[in-house]
Parts: structure tokens; sequence; C-alpha cells
């Protein structure tokens, strides 16, 4: 079985990430919304959902919230009230973009997806100054 966008998004990232770093894939069949990855170092922990588009738009307006499920949304949103260091990260072939603070709530106009837009390395180093 081939595996999800995510996932392979996800993998590209990790493999450059150094080993101190902990992370853990989630899928739990009995508790919905749990992000798909939690990362933990000795700077503290963070929580990511990734999403992947498969090209990088152009003119649409993005709309993290329709890429969520409702069950990851409320996760997200409880978890970042309590102040959990919580994140979407979209990813696209160029790249991805990085939403913290509730930002998965607004819509993201192509334009500023792609000011927005920042490579794998860029992503995997923002990765690691969360936890480290």
């Amino acid at each position: 079985m081939a595996a999800k966008p995510e996932t392979t998004f996800s993998a590209a990232l990790h493999k450059r990430l150094p080993n101190q770093i902990y992370r853990m894939k989630n899928n739990n069949p009995y508790t919905g919304g749990v992000p798909d990855c939690w990362y933990s170092g000795l700077g503290g922990d963070l929580w990511v959902e990734y999403k992947y588009l498969p090209t990088v738009p152009v003119t649409a307006v993005i709309q993290p919230l329709k890429l969520l499920s409702a069950l990851q949304a409320k996760w997200l949103n409880d978890r970042h009230k309590e102040g959990r260091n919580v994140a979407v990260i979209i990813g696209c072939p160029k790249g991805g973009v990085i939403l913290t603070r509730g930002a998965w709530l607004n819509e993201i106009p192509a334009k500023n997806f792609i000011a927005l837009l920042r490579s794998k390395e860029e992503l995997a180093d923002w990765l690691q100054e969360q936890v480290l």
C-alpha cells in the first residue's frame, strides 16, 4: 500500500532532524483528532498535524479548517487554549506553510501562502527550534 502524501512529506522532514529529537507518529483508532506527530526534546514538546496539497496554490484561497476534520480542529484549538505548542503544517511540492497560534482558523489567500512558503530544510529547522 502506498504511503499517504502527508506521511511521505513528514518523512522527508524527519530525515533532516537530529536523532536527539524524539518523534512519535500518532494513529489512535479510539481517540480521534490527535495530531499526526508528537515531537519532544530538552526544549519542550510540539504536536503537528500535517496536511498536503498536491500543487502550490496559485489563485485559490486555502481554507485550513476544510483540510482538518472537526475532531482535529477541536483537539488543536483545545490544546492551544491550554498553552500547548501545536501547529498545522500544510505541505506542497515546494515545501510547506506553518500555522501556529490558531492560524489554522483563518483562510489563506494564494499569494499569502506563497509568501509564507518555507523549504523542507527550513521546516525541519523550525521543528528543531521548537523542541531543542
